[in-house]
Order: C-alpha cells, then sequence, then structure tokens
C-alpha cells in the first residue's frame, strides 16, 4: 500500500546507540569481546525498586513477572567485580568523555556544566546490578540533510549492557565482555517526516560520529531505536535496528501498522464492538483436543476466550505478513512465555480438524459473527494470556498503544514491552558529578575532527589517489592520518600500511593491535630515510608487533637490512646487464621489465624499486 506520509501526520526520530572504541567507561577492563570459554559463571534474580519518588517503572514491573534466572559468564583477566556489582564503579573514562564532548561540539549542542551520573532501572537482566549508569551531556544543536536541518534533542554518554548469549526456558544467559563498553546515545527531535529522511539522518549521525576517530566498528557496534508515530496514532519505539539500509523500511511499516489499526478501529465500532464484547469467561477446552492430530495441543491444558462479533477482525493483516492476531500473540509471548495463541480466523491449521473448531465454537456458545481465541500451557499462565487477549482487544477500540517493540527481519516489528517513564531514573551515589569547564571545551574545540569534505580536499593536495582517499575518510586511522600528513610522510605509503597491509596481517593472526601510533612514526621515518625498503616492510612490521618490547633498529639487524650506496647499486645493475646483453641489444628500452625482475629480486631490501628503476634505465641508455 502507497502511503501519503504528509497526509498521515507522519513523525519520526532517531536514538543512536555507538559503541567508542575506549576502555570501559567505569572501570579500568578493556573493551574486547571474547569467544573462548569463560573462567566463571555467576547467578543472579534481579527485582524491580522503586524511584526516589517512590514510583516504580511498568517496563521493570512487566520484566520482573516473567520470574526468569540470570546467568552471568565472566573472565579473570577482563572483567573485574565492577561488572558483577560487587564494587563500587570507578571515575568515568576520560577518553569516552571527551570524544561525546566533541560530538556535542560538531553539532553545536548546548553542553551541560555539570553532569549526574544516573542510574536507570533495567530488570531485564542485561546489567547485573539492575540499573544502567548514564549521563547528559548535552541538549540542543542541529544535523544537516539535504532538505533540512534536524533538531537534537540530547547526547548521552551511558555504559552498553551485557551480551544475551542464550535465552532457554525460564532462564537468560549473559556474557559480561559488553557490559561497561562506553556508549554515545544520540537522539534526534521529531522532525523526521518521511522513511526515506529518517535514513538519510541516521546515515548523516553515523558519519558525524565516524568523524571523530574513536567508535568501534563491525556488527552490533551501533544500534538504532525509531520512534515512530501518525496523527491520532501514538509514539512507538523499535529498539534495536542494526541495518542502517533497513531504517526506512521500518519507518514505513511502523506507520502502515499505526493506519492499519486506526481502520481496525473504525470497523470494529461499525460492527457495534464495545470493551463488553471481550469480558466473556474464560473456559477450558482440554478434553476437546485429548486425542488431536495437533501435537502441541494433545494432551495439554487448553483454555479459550468467546470475542463476540469479532469474526475477521483478528485475521486482519497489520503490517505484510502479520494479522492483527498475531499482534495478540506477541503480546502473550512477551508478557507470559508461552509461544502464543490461535484464533478462529486462522483455521483449520495446525492439524486441528473441523470437528475440533465445532466443538469449541459449541463450548464457548460463539454464534455466527463471533470468532474465539485459545491458548495452551500452564493453567495460571494460560488465565494471564487469555486475559491479555481481552486487554489488547480494548485497547484496539481505544486506539494505539504506546509501547516498545523489537525489529523483526524485513521491516516488520513486534511487541516487546511498554514504554519506560521517568520513574525508572534515580542519581549515582557512588560517583561524584563530573563538572565541564571552559577551560576543557576550549581545549576540545581546537581538536574538533575535519569534515568530509575537507579531508578530501586535504588527501588531494597531498597526492593520495581517490580510492584510498574514500576509505581512509572515515577510518579510525582518519586523525591519525592527518598527523602523519603534518609530518611530511608520503600519504600513499602511510594509507596502504594503515588501511590494506594492517588489515591483511590482521587476518593472518599477526598481533598489528600491539602497533601503536608512535612505533609507526618510526617505521614511517625509516623509510622516509631509506633505512627501510618498502620491499620488506611488512616482515619487519609483522616481526615488531610479535615482539613489541623490541626497537626497531634490533628488528632491522635481525632482517639484515642494509642499504646499498648507489656506486654498489650501479654495479650491480651493470652485471645484470652485461649477463642478459643479448636481450638488452635485441630489445632495448622494451628489457626493462626483464631486468626490473631479476634486479628486485637480487636487490630486494637493498635498495627501492624507484632508485633500480632510474640507475637501470640510466645504463641502459648506455649500452644502446
Amino acid at each position: 500500500m502507497d502511503l501519503d506520509f504528509e497526509k498521515l501526520g507522519l513523525k519520526s526520530g532517531l536514538e543512536i546507540h555507538q559503541q567508542l572504541d575506549t576502555g570501559k567507561l567505569f572501570c579500568r577492563c578493556p573493551s574486547i569481546l571474547r569467544d573462548d570459554k569463560p573462567d566463571a559463571i555467576v547467578k543472579r534474580h534481579l527485582r524491580a525498586v522503586a524511584s526516589e519518588l517512590g514510583e516504580f517503572d511498568k517496563a521493570a514491573i512487566e520484566a520482573q513477572k516473567k520470574e526468569l534466572e540470570y546467568f552471568y559468564e565472566a573472565y579473570a583477566d577482563t572483567n573485574c567485580e565492577i561488572e558483577l556489582d560487587d564494587e563500587p564503579p570507578k571515575p568515568a573514562d576520560e577518553k569516552a568523555l571527551e570524544t561525546v564532548l566533541k560530538i556535542a561540539l560538531m553539532c553545536k549542542a548546548k553542553i551541560v556544566d555539570e553532569t549526574v551520573i544516573m542510574r536507570k532501572t533495567v530488570v531485564d537482566g542485561s546489567n547485573t546490578s539492575g540499573f544502567q549508569r548514564t549521563a547528559l551531556i548535552a541538549t540542543g544543536g542541529k544535523i544537516k540533510i539535504s532538505n533540512k536541518e534536524v533538531g537534537v534533542q540530547t547526547i548521552i554518554l551511558e555504559e552498553d549492557a551485557a551480551r544475551p548469549m542464550q535465552k532457554l526456558e525460564g532462564k537468560i544467559i549473559y556474557r559480561l565482555d559488553r557490559l561497561g563498553i562506553p556508549l554515545v546515545e544520540f537522539a534526534t527531535m521529531p522532525d523526521l517526516k518521511t522513511p526515506e529522511e529518517a535514513k538519510e539522518c541516521a546515515l548523516k549521525i553515523g558519519e558525524l560520529l565516524r568523524r571523530t576517530c574513536a567508535v568501534k566498528r563491525g556488527l552490533g557496534t551501533i544500534r538504532q531505536d525509531l520512534n515512530v508515530s501518525i496523527a491520532n496514532g501514538a509514539r512507538v519505539e523499535i529498539k534495536g535496528v542494526q541495518e542502517l539500509e533497513m531504517i526506512d523500511e521500518y519507518v514505513r511499516r511502523e506507520a502502515l501498522r499505526q493506519f492499519n489499526l486506526l481502520e481496525l478501529k473504525k470497523e470494529m465500532l461499525a460492527k457495534g464492538i464495545s470493551p463488553k464484547n471481550f469480558e466473556n469467561e474464560t473456559i477450558e477446552l482440554s478434553g476437546i483436543f485429548s486425542g488431536s492430530q495437533c501435537k502441541f495441543l494433545n494432551g495439554k491444558k487448553v483454555f479459550g476466550l468467546k470475542l463476540e462479533k469479532c469474526k475477521g477482525i483478528l485475521g486482519k493483516e497489520i503490517q505484510p505478513g502479520r494479522r492483527f492476531g498475531t499482534e495478540l500473540a506477541s503480546c502473550v509471548k512477551a508478557k507470559t512465555g508461552l509461544q502464543g495463541i490461535i484464533h478462529s480466523d486462522e483455521l483449520p491449521n495446525y492439524g486441528i480438524s473441523a470437528e475440533e473448531i465445532g466443538k469449541v465454537n459449541e463450548k464457548l456458545e460463539c454464534a455466527g459473527e463471533d470468532c474465539f481465541a485459545f491458548v495452551s500451557g500452564e493453567e495460571e499462565k494460560c488465565f494471564n494470556a487469555i486475559q491479555i487477549v481481552r486487554e489488547r482487544c480494548a485497547q484496539a477500540l481505544a486506539g494505539i498503544p504506546e509501547e516498545t517493540r523489537n525489529p523483526l527481519e524485513g521491516g516488520n516489528s513486534e511487541y516487546s514491552r511498554p514504554l519506560p517513564g521517568a520513574a525508572r531514573m534515580y542519581p549515582e551515589t557512588d560517583l561524584d558529578p563530573i563538572k565541564i569547564s571552559l577551560k576543557k571545551l576550549k581545549k576540545i574545540g581546537k581538536e574538533l575532527p575535519l569534515a568530509v569534505e575537507q579531508r578530501l580536499e586535504l588527501y588531494k593536495k597531498h597526492g593520495l589517489g581517490e580510492k584510498l582517499a574514500n576509505e581512509m575518510k572515515l577510518s579510525n586511522y582518519a586523525c591519525f592520518f592527518e598527523e602523519l600528513l603534518k609530518k611530511s610522510f608520503n600519504a600513499t605509503t602511510a594509507a596502504i600500511l594503515l588501511l590494506e597491509n594492517f588489515t591483511e596481517m590482521k587476518r593472518a593472526g599477526i598481533p598489528v593491535e600491539n602497533i601503536t601510533n608512535e612505533m609507526i612514526v618510526e617505521l614511517l621515518g625509516a623509510i622516509k630515510k631509506g633505512e627501510i625498503a618498502k620491499e620488506v616492510l611488512l616482515s619487519v612490521v609483522a616481526e615488531w608487533a610479535k615482539t613489541p618490547q623490541k626497537n626497531l633498529s634490533l628488528i632491522m639487524q635481525k632482517f639484515r637490512i642494509e642499504k646499498f650506496s648507489e656506486e654498489k647499486l650501479r654495479e650491480t645493475v651493470k652485471k645484470i646487464i652485461e649477463k642478459n646483453i643479448e636481450l638488452v641489444k635485441e630489445k632495448k628500452i622494451a628489457a626493462t621489465s626483464a631486468l626490473m625482475g631479476d634486479l628486485m629480486n637480487e636487490l630486494r631490501g637493498k635498495a627501492s624499486g624507484t632508485e633500480i628503476s632510474r640507475i637501470l634505465n640510466e645504463e641502459l641508455k648506455k649500452v644502446n
């Protein structure tokens, strides 16, 4: 369906969560993810607590009702007691704070004079303490997209959650490697009026963040939350979209979902449906399915509900491939842990026979325009599930519910939990407020990253090719690369080393992360002075990466790198020409390519290719 988004009154805002490439925020553990077997596993039960005003957050209460157990995998050498909530937090990582201040200055946001670390209640098990630490850094500012300026609502520094590894019946297993990695949360105003604007804005924010050269890369390092509403609808948050290219589709399908729910409301009212139509008694249907061909009903407890005048309603499509009945099932699954519901608008199906359908209609006293829904599982959970169906159907008559939804593959979404409120926030008592001085901001303001256009212009000035320039412009090496250019190092040599050589060596298992910026400067300096030939550069780097405690001169000695004088180099060239004199006389200057191959084998590591080529051409002219 083609929607007129202006007529629908679409409004959308973004919350971008980007991991920073620094140490962890409130402890001094490294920010690395692990795939090996953990050293310890800790079990916890979490419960909601009241805010300082004595209020409970409804999302936390709903999470507590699930009564799940949480298990946390930890490592002796990369986790600490702070992550287990057994020790008070340390002051915020300085590099992470400075990076977020840079981001705020780059979009001309208003930075607070003093920020108070807050605790944000989170009872889904993703944090061992039951809360996430977060700090407001700035408000306001603008992001420029092609046709407008988009307002910045808030810029926040916070810690990432633990990584969910496995979800089992009654428990979730998390890993503590991700817990505490610094995140910048960048939230816009609801100024985005089309799906395309939302996507463009997300890409623009991503560019702004990458310009700092201090953000992590790869799957899972950036997550987008989309806030979407239409006129007469409600604000809905689609949480955790990871694919930037899909943002417009998620916005489009949420607008469609709200539009279809409003159309469904009209249809229900036209049929004379009211909340009373959903208030029928919960009836046990277990006996009907005692010998059923449906495996997940046979021998199980089954309870059903008559929905008066609702025939066809649960079968209405809300999003592509998702019916209103699917919406009800998602709520039941999220709130009770049951797999969902079965309703008459989708039957016969699942091995349920026409005879069984007839018996259910008879048992529930369904007339021609009625429909029914039923669930299977533990009795208490079934009664809770039926009540959820009643409430969600009644909600459809009232309008669109505000809620948080999970993204599904392809652009649809499903119910996750209620929208959290202010009741989940309270001050962190173990950390002092952070003062942000004008002096600090002035210093950071002098070090702001160049815009992409400025970088490309600078690279062009230094002779860097288009391919390498485009790879470098938003690389985490870009800021350091600009420092190398100031030192007059060769732009192409430096870019190839950082972007290509290091990547290839990392894939080969060489620990290039041991090569510091200072070591790179020393390497490039040796190349510039002619002390290292490019042909052996990678061997030197690989050896130094494995033994970073050694100095460069020792590494060079190991490879017996000897710089030939021009006189010695010319003697070698003459010998090769003499050895191949017949080829030289026959092909003359065209013999250069063949001779260069022999010379490179002979002189590798002792002279540069450029120098060898120059002398070879000079000597060939003498012969011819």
